[in-house]
């Protein structure tokens, strides 16, 4: 009888049959094998799995691989020494015939979704709706992709990077998304305020998962919560994160700017320039501010609005001269430029 293809390559990993896989894999490992003999098995090995992994393949091709490795674990330590590699080969061999002989019969296996790919799925169906500008509705996907996230989540995972060690398939995702659902939940609640709401519970939920994240990290999501909070009407309960931001990150000039930001340059800010202006020169006072240069941009931007050109003239002079005081470090172009970016974060949208 004529076999049947399954059907074509879908946009999932099939794991399930890769897991049948895994005692043949596992067993041929502990061959033991010099590097050089392991790799002829390892390479039918990987043939195979690349035939199944999502789909699409034919069991005339998987049949001649499985016979391969078979054979091949034979002539390289025998039937005795290879029994066990090969009891796994022939295992997977009788789950394969029992699923051609379901497709034979009209009865397609569905391919089971894992967790990884579910969020997967919902991040890159946000970002496709970013591209469209449409804030609200990618976020409303994000906050079902990280609700999927937060299942995932241990007590022992207290940074992103060890969250991603668990979950592999998730490096090139998790790590940058955090910050973009971060600052995409404040663009969402321009259009709809209830996602200042989104974003204050993600920011907490965030920093109380991984509350051992690096500075950088802690600064801009630290801002992110007293923008929700601020975008929300909740002065005080804002003015407090503020507060304790620069107290735990005294050092960190993109703390001060975001607090002051809130006064004057904010849509619907009350343009209170005063409050502004006192929290960027309690920044200033710092010697060992960071970013000290990006600072004195805003407040001289803020003289310039609040209608004190002099005042701007004499920061940026000030400034100028304390730059030109100061030893420049060799520290690499590139890195100096990132860790910048980090710190500012996106450009709100007002």
């Amino acid at each position: 009888m004529k076999q049947t293809s399954s059907p074509i390559p879908g946009k999932y990993i099939d794991r399930f049959r890769l897991d049948q896989l895994k005692p043949a894999e596992k067993a041929i490992q502990d061959l033991r094998l010099p590097l050089v003999r392991y790799r002829k098995l390892n390479g039918i090995l990987n043939a195979l799995k690349m035939q199944i992994e999502d789909g699409g393949d034919n069991p005339d091709v998987n049949a001649f691989l499985i016979q391969a490795l078979r054979s091949a674990v034979i002539h390289q330590v025998g039937a005795d020494a290879g029994q066990a590699a090969i009891r796994s080969i022939e295992a997977f061999q009788m789950s394969e015939e029992a699923r051609w002989k379901q497709i034979r019969d009209g009865n397609f296996p569905a391919i089971q979704i894992s967790i990884e790919d579910r969020f997967i799925d919902q991040i890159q169906i946000g970002y496709q709706l970013l591209k469209k500008q449409d804030f609200v509705a990618a976020c409303q996907d994000w906050v079902q992709a990280w609700e999927i996230a937060k299942t995932m989540a241990l007590p022992e995972m207290r940074t992103r990077e060890e969250f991603v060690k668990a979950y592999p398939e998730l490096e090139v995702y998790f790590e940058n998304w955090c910050y973009d659902f971060m600052f995409e939940l404040h663009n969402a609640g321009v259009h709809d305020p209830k996602f200042y709401g989104y974003r204050l519970q993600y920011v907490q939920e965030f920093l109380s998962q991984f509350p051992d994240e690096d500075e950088d990290t802690l600064l801009n999501f630290g801002r992110g919560q007293g923008e929700a909070l601020w975008g929300l009407g909740k002065h005080s309960e804002a003015e407090a994160v503020y507060t304790a931001l620069v107290e735990r990150l005294p050092d960190e000039a993109w703390a001060y700017i975001g607090w002051a930001d809130q006064y004057w340059l904010m849509n619907n800010s009350q343009k209170q320039y005063d409050r502004a202006e006192a929290i960027m020169q309690q920044a200033l006072k710092r010697s060992n501010l960071k970013d000290r240069g990006d600072l004195c941009d805003r407040l001289a931007a803020l003289y310039n609005e609040w209608g004190k050109p002099e005042k701007s003239k004499a920061l940026r002079l000030e400034e100028k001269k304390a730059s030109q005081a100061i030893p420049k470090p060799q520290v690499d172009l590139i890195e100096q430029k990132a860790k910048k970016r980090a710190r500012r974060g996106r450009r709100k949208k007002k």
